[in-house]
């Protein structure tokens, strides 16, 4: 029986992220995914790698923290996967020209007329260039992640725990971690309550030189190192309530007879962009990425819910109770809702996640697992299942 210190379950942005790290510190990392490699949501994301504008708050500052981060990690490690050309953001009813003026992030307004000059294939609009934007590849930057550690393909059901070890099959693992992303977690994690957003992105070949990323509603890459471009957007947020992900968006039923109906909404909205010349599509891609409400990531120790507040029935009128005195599923770890930004936030989180396990640093609160359950554990009319 093959032994391990950490089994990952997920091997999207996420959970690869993190196998690197702990690889990296010397230890001995298995990593399953029951549909392979960056096969979900983080295979469809068109891992832009791009600023948060706006008023500064907590959210933007965490975000284009993990940006600078996750652009000198990449630019280190994968040269070959990355192109950073920058991004020229376009208003819209999200990001409307105040709030791209607005913000404490270095841009430079770039007219219509000196868009033109630069590609007569613009469309007749205007934006905000942000200089430190990148777009990824994200499918071998994940392979490559994980090169070094054991891939299995492999459905994990269910976690069975025996004399400090967590056992699969064949092989048995000390600690886990779990990266999956809008799957129903394995253990009972009320308290983080996953809203799948369905994404969708399309490779392009073309023969236009698109010579920056382009974000409105939806998002253009530059051409990348193989000379296609990608084009991605967001499209729709499920109802948990209604919906649970059982497998990857490919595969799922909801969508079997949506592909050309999105493909050509994406092909229309980037011709209001920039006109691509000779356009031909080669691949396109479908997965659903993981959000809570607050949009912040979670990551840490993976809490008992209803243990704790067996233990500890008063949290739910408002007492403090001390993190370190909940009850904790041992040895099991969480990393997940990235949202729509995985690939910016995904190293450092690794990194955040990693370094609470093996050197006890405290995780910022605002991602900590710990928040969350709280939150829900004193919400009113709360009722334990």
């Amino acid at each position: 029986m093959k032994i391990y210190d950490f089994l990952i379950i997920g091997a999207g942005s996420a959970g690869c992220n993190s196998a690197a790290y702990l690889q990296k510190r010397g230890l001995k990392v298995a990593i399953a995914d029951k549909e392979g490699v960056a096969s979900g949501g983080s295979g469809a994301a068109g891992a832009f790698l791009s600023p948060l504008a706006g008023v500064e708050n907590s959210y933007n500052l965490f975000i284009n923290r993990a940006l600078e981060y996750s652009l000198d990690f990449y630019e280190t490690m994968f040269q070959d996967e990355i192109v950073k050309s920058g991004v020229l953001r376009v208003a819209n009813e999200n990001f409307d020209t105040a709030k791209l003026q607005t913000n404490s992030i270095k841009n430079r307004y770039i007219s219509t007329k000196e868009l033109k000059e630069i590609s007569q294939n613009f469309a007749q609009i205007d934006g905000y260039f942000y200089e430190n934007a990148a777009i990824l590849n994200p499918h071998e930057v994940c392979r490559e992640l994980i090169k070094e550690c054991d891939f299995y393909k492999l459905h994990v059901e269910e976690l069975r725990y025996e004399d400090g070890f967590y056992l699969f099959d064949d092989f048995m693992a000390k600690d886990v971690i779990l990266a999956q992303g809008v799957i129903k977690p394995i253990v009972s994690t009320p308290y983080i309550k996953i809203a799948p957003i369905f994404g969708v992105k399309i490779d392009v070949k073309t023969t236009t030189k698109v010579p920056f990323n382009i974000h409105k509603s939806i998002s253009v890459s530059t051409n990348k190192n193989d000379s296609t471009i990608s084009i991605g957007a967001t499209k729709e947020r499920h109802d948990t309530s209604q919906i649970e992900c059982l497998t990857s968006c490919d595969k799922c039923a909801f969508y079997t007879n949506s592909e050309q109906g999105q493909v050509e909404e994406l092909l229309m909205e980037a011709s209001e962009l920039i006109k691509l010349e000779d356009l031909e599509v080669t691949k396109i891609y479908r997965g659903a990425r993981a959000t809570i409400k607050s949009y912040f990531p979670v990551i840490g120790k993976v809490i008992d819910y209803e243990e704790s507040l067996k233990k500890y029935p008063s949290i739910k009128n408002g007492t403090k109770i001390m993190p370190e005195l909940l009850t904790y599923f041992p040895n099991l770890y969480i990393i997940n809702a990235l949202g729509s930004r995985g690939f910016v936030v995904a190293p450092l989180l690794a990194k955040l996640l990693c370094e609470e396990i093996l050197d006890s640093k405290k995780i910022p609160q605002e991602l900590s697992s710990e928040k969350l359950f709280y939150k829900m554990a004193r919400a009113k009319n709360q009722i334990v299942i």
